[in-house]
């Protein structure tokens, strides 16, 4: 029996559940198909920024974010030490929250499913379906079995095969991190900071990335740290190795396992972070990309999670409104919106994932941050940059 729905999503994660939720809330016919059983682990950062709470808060999941552990503040070590809290923004609280992706991709799944959506694990996406004239117009499973639908979202990850089986590339392509994360107790109190460590050193280089500390509640900390792809000698990391040094610098007192003990708990967990657009236009015929399928990571700091919910809520709606309004075989308005709301910024964080490959700049860089005088000018620009119009989505 041939399956069809108005719009199938290929990824069940943060953008594919969130595109999902959105175009379900207008009666449309909507599957998600993802390769895993949820609950199921995703390596991240665990961070929850103001704006990624505030797209969870109007998807109505005010109640259920309400319960993560709540951050206030960024403390940022330069080596020295200052501190941000959260910029009071319209429409938008005044701080973060930090949740495991195990439990947040099993919450929104979940509101997709609750807003009328299919929802079926276990069934891998191997690659679009076409039509004669190379239009997507539904998926193949690896199991062979076909689902069709009028438009396609490809929230597929980084290595999404959808893309891959397109042979799509951008001029902004190759822009990426690397990060590599661990949870584990630490001897320290519960803390409603976001600690993030800007002098990383490799080789006497300083890296173009950060290591962080993030709470997560009931003496439990996602330690972590991740660097660009532009730094001449990105491959030769061994990130394993260089994760167990930054743990090394950390507060003795702070009783930190070693990465031996880590490694054998399989709780190293490495991934690779697209950055910058690595799909544009974002969207051919019948298909359009969200999350890291689409580059969303934020250049200058990888932030993946509100962008990938930004990215999805956007696509959701230009996809059903595409739907209503002649076919899938345009979608130039959900280009227009990721272009209105990230283009210039993306702009910039390219410029600077360059720039910052070159270790000479990089710590020139993290000199100029740790000047106070310098620091409080820049902080001030950006708190006022932060009561600017928002986007929408």
């Amino acid at each position: 029996m041939t399956e069809r729905f108005d719009l199938v999503v290929a990824g069940g994660g943060p953008s594919g559940s969130a595109a999902a939720w959105q175009a379900a809330q207008t009666g449309a016919k909507v599957v998600v198909l993802d390769k895993a059983v949820f609950p199921r682990d995703k390596p991240c950062g665990d961070g929850l920024t103001a704006r990624a709470v505030s797209y969870l808060q109007k998807m109505g999941l005010a109640h259920e974010v309400s319960q993560f552990h709540r951050v206030n503040k960024v403390t940022v070590f330069s080596p020295s030490q200052w501190e941000l809290s959260f910029p009071k923004r319209p429409g938008m609280p005044d701080h973060g929250h930090t949740v495991s992706r195990t439990e947040l991709d099993t919450l929104l799944l979940k509101h997709a499913e609750s807003a009328g959506a299919v929802v079926r694990q276990g069934c891998e996406v191997a690659g679009p379906e076409l039509d004669e004239r190379g239009r997507v117009i539904g998926v193949v499973l690896k199991s062979g079995e076909k689902v069709f639908g009028d438009a396609v979202i490809a929230a597929d990850g980084a290595y999404s095969p959808i893309k891959r089986a397109l042979k799509l590339d951008s001029e902004y392509n190759g822009y990426s991190a690397i990060a590599i994360r661990s949870e584990m107790d630490a001897n320290r109190p519960d803390s409603d900071s976001l600690d993030i460590y800007l002098k990383l050193a490799f080789q006497g280089d300083q890296l173009p990335g950060y290591g962080w500390v993030f709470p997560m509640g009931g003496g439990r900390f996602n330690i972590g740290l991740g660097y660009v792809n532009s730094y001449k000698n990105w491959q030769s990391i061994n990130a394993t190795q260089f994760l167990g040094e930054f743990l090394r610098t950390l507060p003795a007192e702070w009783e930190l396992p070693p990465i031996e003990e880590l490694k054998k708990n399989k709780s190293v967990r490495a991934w690779r972070l697209p950055m910058g657009f690595t799909a544009w236009p974002p969207w051919r015929p019948g298909v359009l990309f969200t999350g890291d399928s689409l580059g969303a990571g934020k250049p200058a700091s990888g932030a993946g999670i509100s962008k990938a919910l930004e990215s999805g809520l956007a696509a959701g709606e230009c996809a059903i409104a595409a739907l209503e309004n002649g076919g899938p075989d345009d979608f130039t308005n959900y280009a227009q919106r990721m272009e209105a709301a990230w283009g210039r910024e993306y702009k910039r964080g390219r410029y600077f994932h360059k720039l910052l490959g070159y270790p000479q700049l990089a710590n020139a860089g993290i000199k100029l941050i740790d000047n106070a005088r310098f620091r409080d000018a820049m902080l001030k620009a950006l708190y006022k940059k932060a009561q600017g119009p928002q986007h929408r989505y």
